[in-house]
């Protein structure tokens, strides 16, 4: 076709032609568009399964909603106090609350890892948490400028477990070898009271894997039958470790 025969197309024709071409050019913005909304709703539906995971312990209550940690109340692991154990009390056992909180996670393990110096047993229960009072209940306190008290009690029987390198030496549980190294690395020689026991409950404990969650524990320490406040001193240190690393 020369130029001037295609100069003389008709008009009609020659709109028709931008019109489609207009057209088409419409249809790939829109479909381009669409499948961007797509995408975006696609990821936000695989947001909460990407979200990081995060495990924290922290003592006494925690207000917990679907948010971010940082705008919301807990209870710092620091007000885990134990200087309240009164040998010459002629109580068996002392209770603390604490509790594992958190988010994205399928499970974890409670741990914990203790020097030997009193000979002092330890168990952890769950503990489910109430604004009113009941016997047998222990009281926890905020640390808040308008402090608020809530209650703690134990249910069903202490959470199983076993150590991972305890021995019997006469009448005293003291720790192995067993995890020596990994302890203390280049010391050879430690006190037989400082080389701490390791023990980790055997089932997982429940949590959220698709956003926050509380749990909460009471920490039991046996006295077994101490008598004085002597100046003896333990380590405690409590774990959670997640089944979701």
């Amino acid at each position: 076709m020369d130029l001037k025969h295609q100069a003389e197309r008709p008009l009609w024709r020659r709109l028709l032609t931008a019109g489609l071409a207009l057209l088409i050019a419409l249809v790939v913005f829109v479909g381009s568009t669409l499948a961007w909304f797509a995408m975006q709703h696609m990821l936000a539906g695989y947001a909460p399964i990407t979200k990081p995971e995060a495990l924290y312990i922290g003592a006494g209550h925690r207000d917990i909603t679907d948010g971010e940690f940082d705008n919301e109340h807990f209870e710092n692991i620091r007000y885990l106090y134990f200087n309240g154990i009164d040998a010459k009390a002629g109580q068996p056992y002392f209770d603390y609350v604490f509790c594992v909180f958190g988010s994205v996670i399928a499970g974890y393990r409670l741990q914990l890892a203790y020097t030997t110096n009193n000979q002092f047993n330890y168990e952890i229960y769950r503990a489910a948490e109430s604004t009113t009072s009941s016997e047998g209940a222990i009281a926890y306190t905020t640390h808040e400028d308008t402090p608020r008290t809530f209650y703690y009690s134990a249910s069903g029987n202490a959470i199983a477990g076993n150590f991972l390198n305890a021995q019997t030496v006469g009448n005293e549980t003291l720790a192995n070898a067993t995890l020596h190294q990994r302890t203390y690395n280049t010391y050879n020689e430690v006190n037989k009271y400082g080389e701490p026991l390791y023990w980790q409950t055997t089932g997982r404990e429940p949590a959220n894997l698709r956003g926050d969650f509380v749990n909460y524990y009471i920490l039991r320490v046996y006295v077994n039958g101490k008598e004085n406040n002597d100046r003896e001193t333990d380590i405690i240190c409590i774990a959670a470790k997640s089944f979701s690393s």
